[in-house]
């Protein structure tokens, strides 16, 4: 049954408040004003849209949208930035790391009138979950991503609701001034090398790709198999981390980090394999211990 409107609305104001509300868990550090939104707005690409937020007085605002524009016939939520200087857009563009570089750009001639304002060429399936740049006149300006996942009405997608997060916080702390997410004092005992370290932790914490990876694992840890969703129930869902498996010694600034690079696991198997030697093998030999003892 298709869905209504009004559904469509609830579904869109219930995620941008679930994008909302991690994000104002995780905003210290950075420029994130984040608000709870309270109602939707109607757009000329056949859908919805609602402000979750700015990075300050004046600057890019946070939105949240469910539209057609992308070219399906079923609309498709986005999460992005908007400004009326495309300036202050184009700048933050450069700043972010490669998986957030646009990977298409927009513009008046990319798109085409009908009873609303479509892609002339829909956004194909690999283009999900990459940027779109959107420059049109006046300065008008869109950065953002489009997500596939939808999910039912009657549950917000946590898919959705985690890249939209991941991709704001994300971009949120390239700028300057921003503080990178705190790394663990005590982890990895047995490398001296204090630099590698947190090079390390912070590949780990790029959350658009390590979310992309949790998400490719279903959020099961790929040690013990244990997820939160089912150890802990609906507080769980959505929940794991990503441990980067390249061994320090090759870590460098110039190596681009790549989703196979990560694993899923959770907290506990996560500690463990940073208490071991920061090696590539550290993944099986800790699954090898896991499954040996689980056999007693």
């Amino acid at each position: 049954m298709r869905a209504t409107a009004r559904q469509e609305r609830g579904w869109l104001l219930t995620a941008a408040k679930a994008i909302a509300r991690e994000l104002k868990q995780r905003s210290d550090g950075t420029n994130l004003r984040i608000r709870v939104p309270w109602r939707v707005i109607k757009s000329d690409t056949d859908g919805w849209y609602t402000v979750i937020g700015n990075l300050g007085d004046n600057q890019l605002r946070l939105e949240v949208w469910l539209d057609r524009f992308c070219g399906y016939d079923d609309r498709k939520p986005y999460a992005g930035f908007y400004s009326r200087d495309g300036r202050r857009v184009i700048d933050m563009t450069s700043r972010v790391a490669k998986r957030l570089i646009p990977h298409r750009i927009v513009t008046l001639r990319s798109i085409r009138e009908e009873k609303y304002f479509i892609l002339a060429e829909r956004l194909a399936r690999p283009e999900f979950n990459f940027p779109l740049l959107e420059k049109y006149d006046r300065g008008m300006t869109y950065y953002g991503i489009y997500d596939p996942t939808r999910g039912s009405l009657h549950q917000v997608s946590p898919h959705f609701c985690a890249r939209a997060s991941g991709f704001f916080e994300s971009v949120a702390r390239t700028l300057p001034l921003a503080t990178p997410e705190s790394a663990e004092r005590e982890v990895f005992p047995q490398i001296e090398n204090r630099r590698v370290v947190v090079s390390h932790l912070q590949r780990e914490r790029s959350r658009m790709l390590a979310t992309e990876r949790k998400i490719r694992d279903r959020y099961t840890c790929q040690v013990c198999a244990m997820t939160f969703e089912d150890r802990y129930g609906e507080i769980g869902k959505g929940f794991a981390e990503a441990h980067h498996c390249v061994p320090l010694a090759r870590l460098r600034a110039n190596i681009k980090t790549r989703i196979e690079d990560l694993i899923t696991v959770c907290a506990n198997c996560h500690r463990m394999l940073h208490h071991m030697s920061g090696k590539r093998e550290d993944v099986r030999r800790l699954t090898a211990i896991v499954h040996k003892r689980t056999k007693r």
